[in-house]
């Protein structure tokens, strides 16, 4: 069957004879002269949006599960592109430690700004170093118990 076969006909002269009936209503693609090409309907690009929205938001909440961001701030993390979806799992995970921790972390730097440290009671190069190793070899057995 050929496809004029199978599209139904609408009679003119019908029509004009029942002049109270208006022509179906279809959505169509409207032409935008400045962009030179024709554009979908809003509501087919409201569709295609929140389609990319889900997808995007799909992959940032797999990479923050794997772990696999960068630190919000950080200078990897600020060259990262925003569509990339680590950029958004890194700001997750810097909401919920904000969310988690805000009001200690506020009050820790209150308390500090209030009554500094003195210099020699602070930690040594060395001694800041050993903590680094301590806990990239924390996260490194995390990693590998969780794989």
């Amino acid at each position: 069957m050929n496809r004029d076969a199978e599209t139904p006909r609408l009679d003119p002269g019908a029509l004009r004879e029942n002049a109270d009936c208006a022509a179906p209503k279809v959505a169509h693609r409207t032409h935008n002269p400045q962009q030179g090409r024709t554009q979908p309907p809003a509501r087919m690009l409201g569709a295609i949006q929140r389609l990319i929205l889900r997808t995007y938001w799909k992959s940032a909440k797999r990479h923050y599960q794997r772990g696999d961001y960068f630190d919000y701030g950080s200078p990897d993390w600020c060259a990262l592109p925003l569509e990339d979806p680590r950029k958004m799992a890194g700001l997750v995970a810097f909401a919920q430690m904000w969310a988690r921790y805000g009001d200690e972390i506020a009050e820790d730097l209150n308390r500090q700004l209030a009554t500094p440290e003195p210099l020699w009671q602070r930690a040594t190069t060395e001694a800041c170093n050993t903590a680094v190793r301590q806990i990239r070899a924390k996260q490194e057995r995390i990693k590998k118990e969780a794989a």
